[in-house]
């Protein structure tokens, strides 16, 4: 019977279990290639392999003519999730957004980190059924058109290292009233200001969180291994003053770099200063 496994799989997941139960701890050097061969009866390009899914994964580094060195853990990023915060900067109680627009960027400075987005790539699409359902957008009988919605996507990036993808979906004909929904460049003033000066003020939403594989892009961002752990993705559909749904953002985090907490009620001072 063929091994399921990948043999440098294996052997990877090994190392990062020594390195996470604290046998390998950070600066120890990992034992040769040919050392960890001979240990493991395999060829020294499968150990390469393997030594290759641990740098993606940002547990090791290899100094040309030194050798393989456990690194220091990154400090997870925090992103505070508040009840009375609906993702405004001047919107009521101590909450820091969610992680969208500005607040992400307000939660990365009080963390003393740097964070910047990229260009947002903009695209009108069919809608699937995630948007449909979350959109409140009918279904086609199977021979009409499809109903679109556009896409705004942007990949975020906290101390220069790839932290999150973001995805947010507007009905097309939404984005005909707010036409800076279809400029790929960033919305200066958020889109959450911004669609309020378009009529739709965000007056709540409902989140849902989801743990699943990675996709082939996400592995890729994140530079993560085949056996990564599972990404976070959160999914946030907003209300406007009507009860009407006109915004769905999807965010997948980086899975063992970021940490999601959520405040409510009154709580001391050094709860809401807690960061990474």
């Amino acid at each position: 019977m063929a091994r399921r496994t990948p043999r440098y799989v294996e052997i990877a997941a090994d190392l990062q279990a020594r390195i996470d139960d604290g046998r390998l701890e950070p600066g120890d050097r990992l034992p040769t290639e040919k050392e960890l061969a001979q240990r493991w009866g395999v060829s020294e390009n499968t150990i390469k392999a393997a030594v290759n899914e641990l740098r993606r994964g940002g547990r090791v580094e290899t100094v040309p003519q030194k050798g393989s060195f456990v690194t220091e853990p990154d400090m997870p990023f925090v992103i505070t999730l508040n009840y009375t915060d609906l993702g405004d900067e001047n919107a009521p109680g101590r909450g820091f957004g969610g992680g969208e627009g500005k607040a992400f960027l307000s939660e990365a400075d009080r963390q003393r980190h740097q964070a910047h987005f990229s260009k947002p790539d903009v695209a009108v699409e069919d809608a699937g059924e995630l948007q449909m359902k979350a959109l409140g957008i009918p279904r086609v009988p199977a021979d009409a058109p499809q109903p679109q919605v556009v896409r705004r996507s942007q990949q975020r990036f906290v101390d220069g290292k790839p932290n999150s993808l973001q995805h947010s979906y507007f009905k097309l004909e939404l984005a005909f009233k707010a036409q800076d929904l279809l400029n790929s460049r960033d919305i200066a003033e958020g889109s959450v200001a911004y669609l309020q000066r378009c009529g739709h003020e965000q007056v709540g939403y409902e989140d849902e969180f989801d743990a699943r594989p990675p996709t082939e892009e996400e592995l890729k961002f994140f530079g993560l291994s085949k056996n990564s752990l599972a990404v976070i993705e959160h999914i946030r559909t907003a209300f406007d003053q009507n009860g009407e749904p006109f915004r769905l953002t999807v965010t997948v985090y980086k899975p063992g770099t970021n940490k999601i907490r959520f405040i409510a009620g009154d709580v001391p001072d050094e709860v809401w200063e807690r960061g990474s």
